[in-house]
């Protein structure tokens, strides 16, 4: 009776292993919630304001650890001077990257749908649209990881000979102000590419 006990539970060891074989554990997996058409379950509304004038008016992802500094949903970005600059929405995206208790989920924002830029003196330059699309960026993961990114995929034929690629290369980069430094996010050849500037 023994005998067939211990079969039993090498058994049961043995299937619950052999289950478990593809599953892996993702840490800060569901940070967010379960994210819906790339929104958090939760948000706040927040204002920034540098030096005394407003740069950015939007929602910012609330996580289980609280607010956080990803844009998601409509927002206004204002230049220094205080005039809007560009308006439109952000999703939420994330890939793998291989941390120190294991793999764990890193969640960054992009542009998606229409977006609205504005010169310096208030006046609409140019109105285009933000597509999802499946980038390769490179990880502390063997291989790296896929993640969505907004790119520019049609250039409307009214900015043709206005719109260079120079211009559409600039509008496509997320950049991220900190206090010490600027990490700017560029979407290139099918990779994303991250730079990070220390600031004096």
């Amino acid at each position: 009776m023994k005998n067939i006990a211990y079969i039993l539970i090498i058994l049961f060891q043995f299937q619950f292993v052999i289950g478990q074989e593809d599953a892996i554990y993702i840490s800060n997996d569901k940070q967010y919630g379960e994210l819906k058409n790339g929104l958090p379950e939760q948000d706040s509304i927040i204002e920034l304001i540098r030096n005394g004038i407003t740069i950015g008016k939007g929602a910012v992802a609330i996580s289980k650890n609280g607010i956080s500094d990803l844009k998601v949903g409509y927002w206004k970005e204002y230049y220094k001077s205080g005039i809007l600059k560009m308006e439109g929405n952000y999703n939420l995206g994330s890939y793998v990257s291989c941390c120190m208790g294991g793999a764990c989920r890193t969640f960054h924002y992009y542009r998606t749908g229409l977006w609205k830029f504005y010169n310096d003196n208030g006046e609409l330059n140019y109105e285009l649209t933000f597509e999802p699309t499946e980038l390769h960026i490179d990880t502390t993961c063997e291989g790296g990881d896929k993640l969505l990114f907004g790119i520019i995929k049609e250039i409307p034929l009214k900015y043709w000979g206005d719109l260079t690629s120079d211009k559409l290369f600039e509008l496509q980069k997320i950049k991220n102000e900190e206090n010490d430094f600027t990490e700017i996010w560029t979407p290139l050849n099918g990779r994303i590419f991250i730079e990070i500037i220390k600031k004096k």
